[in-house]
C-alpha cells in the first residue's frame, strides 16, 4: 500500500520559496478607538438622509478610516448609498449587493479583507528579547 499524506519532500519553512513560509509583510495596527481625525464633509451633489449621514460618520470614525487616503471618499460615499438602498426596502438587485460587498472589501471593512491587507485592530505586541 502506498504511503499516505502528501507526496514529495517534507515542508521546509526555512526554504526561500517554500509555500509553508509565513507572510513576512508587516502588519499595520489600527487604533482600537477608531480614527481620531474629523470625518470629511459629505460629498455634494445629492441630498443625504439623516441615516446616511450617520453611516458616513460611523465609517469615517472606524479604525480602518485611519489608513484611508483622501481619495477613499468617493468609495465611502458609494458604500453609504448602496447600503442605504439595500436597507431602504424594496428589492435590491444582486448587482447592487455585489457592489456593496466589493466596496466593503476594498475599504478593508471585512475580516477577510483586513487579513489580506495585513491590518489588525489594536496595539502592536510588545517584543520581549531575552538577555
Amino acid at each position: 500500500m502506498p504511503p499516505r499524506g502528501r507526496p514529495g519532500p517534507k515542508p521546509n519553512p526555512g526554504a526561500k520559496f517554500s509555500r509553508h513560509r509565513g507572510d513576512e509583510r508587516p502588519v499595520t495596527y489600527l487604533p482600537p478607538d477608531g480614527c481620531p481625525d474629523d470625518p470629511p464633509p459629505l460629498p455634494p451633489g445629492r441630498t443625504w438622509s439623516e441615516a446616511e449621514a450617520e453611516h458616513w460618520q460611523e465609517l469615517w470614525t472606524s479604525p480602518q478610516a485611519d489608513v484611508w487616503e483622501d481619495s477613499a471618499g468617493l468609495a465611502v460615499a458609494a458604500l453609504v448609498v448602496a447600503t442605504s438602498t439595500i436597507l431602504g426596502g424594496g428589492r435590491p438587485s444582486a448587482q447592487l449587493i455585489g457592489e456593496q460587498r466589493a466596496l466593503m472589501a476594498e475599504l478593508g471593512l471585512t475580516p477577510a479583507s483586513m487579513e489580506r491587507m495585513r491590518w489588525a485592530v489594536g496595539e502592536p505586541p510588545n517584543v520581549v528579547r531575552p538577555d
